[in-house]
């Protein structure tokens, strides 16, 4: 019995090593990546407070004025993962000088979206693109402040692309708090977009099918 159980388990761990290697090639192709793209909101309908945020944010240690950071080197790959994934979910952006840092974070955020428009695992795992996309939101009155046209419609077109990610993947998500930051995610871009007013509608039914399970 035990001979056969442990066949079962080499068989389950293969079936779910395989699906997570298709996952990762499928997401990673044009094809996927054009599926993300959709219509471009023509504004921000509001700005919500940024200091929202300073309950979750944590990282003291990226407290520092951006525009004494060469952008060219912002993004040099982390030490390890966690720091990584840290950096890339943006919650160090309620930490920066408000009113010197504009054009700097602008153009670390223009290297960011020229590196990262595509999915990459850690990247665009479902908690760093939640807590990126409520950061980006929150601090969007700083982060266009000045901007060019082109910077605008690339900002926005990412944070779409992203919200979309979240929607196709929300099911896959088993982690009640990871779920709990993309429907967060997803209220706050239907909030601040009218053209998808839809992302808070899914936000709501997701929410009440989890208070259904908890």
């Amino acid at each position: 019995m035990s001979h056969l159980k442990s066949i079962y388990f080499y068989f389950l761990a293969i079936q779910i090593t395989l699906i997570k290697f298709i996952k990762k090639v499928y997401f990673s192709s044009n094809y996927y990546n054009k599926s993300l793209t959709s219509k471009t909101p023509k504004q921000f309908y509001f700005h919500p407070n940024p200091f929202l945020l300073s309950s979750i944010t944590t990282y003291k240690k990226y407290l520092f004025k951006v525009g004494e950071v060469d952008p060219n080197i912002f993004w040099i790959k982390q030490k390890n993962v966690q720091e990584e994934k840290d950096l890339n979910s943006f919650l160090w952006l309620n930490l920066i000088d408000r009113k010197n840092d504009g054009k700097t974070l602008q153009r670390i955020i223009n290297i960011w979206m020229l590196k990262h428009s595509k999915y990459k695992k850690d990247i665009w795992e479902s908690s760093v693109i939640s807590k990126r996309i409520i950061s980006w939101i929150l601090n969007v009155d700083i982060i266009l402040n000045n901007g060019t046209f082109d910077f605008k419609k690339k900002f926005v077109d990412s944070i779409i692309s992203q919200t979309n990610h979240l929607k196709k993947n929300i099911k896959f998500e088993k982690d009640c708090s990871k779920r709990l930051e993309i429907l967060t995610a997803l209220s706050l871009s239907g909030l601040v977009f009218k053209e998808y007013e839809n992302n808070y509608d899914v936000a709501i039914k997701e929410l009440e099918k989890l208070v259904k399970i908890y």
